[in-house]
């Protein structure tokens, strides 16, 4: 064969894969959902009837009623937003730990300082002269002796 025969050659058929051709299916278009828009919100939905006041409407609400307002039972003034002459609190206040700042549970015999485990305990032993002395006058609870 000569090279003109060679190129003039019919090319080659490629083969293609067949087209597939989409049947529908009823078991699928029940079970899909991704074509049907979904509103974002309820449609039955409805606010509630109750809202939460601001700060502002709080401070008017406490101004425009009685400051000088009574608590039949107690005879002392009702405790509001503006006024701070309210009985104190029967509660019992929180102890917490001079070192870490949580919660404690123990109080050192020896120095009276509050501690809340094993591991705060030990540094409480390794302080060094004046340290105890020195946390008890940051909580407010040094005597000093004149």
């Amino acid at each position: 064969m000569s090279r003109a025969a060679a190129t003039t050659a019919a090319p080659k058929k490629v083969n293609k894969p067949p087209v597939a051709v989409s049947v529908p299916n009823p078991l699928l278009e029940v079970l899909d959902i991704t074509p049907h828009p979904r509103g974002f919100k309820n449609a039955a939905y409805k606010a509630p009837l109750r809202r939460n006041k601001n700060l502002k409407a709080i401070l008017s609400d406490a101004t425009n009623a009685d400051p000088n307002r009574l608590n039949p039972t107690t005879k002392l003034l009702q405790p509001t937003y503006q006024n701070i002459e309210s009985a104190p609190s029967l509660r019992r206040g929180n102890k917490w730990c001079d070192i870490t700042g949580l919660p404690s549970r123990y109080t050192d015999p020896k120095t009276k300082l509050r501690f809340r485990d094993g591991e705060v305990y030990q540094v409480l032993r390794n302080l060094g002269a004046g340290g105890a002395e020195r946390y008890l006058e940051v909580r407010g609870a040094n005597v000093i002796l004149k």
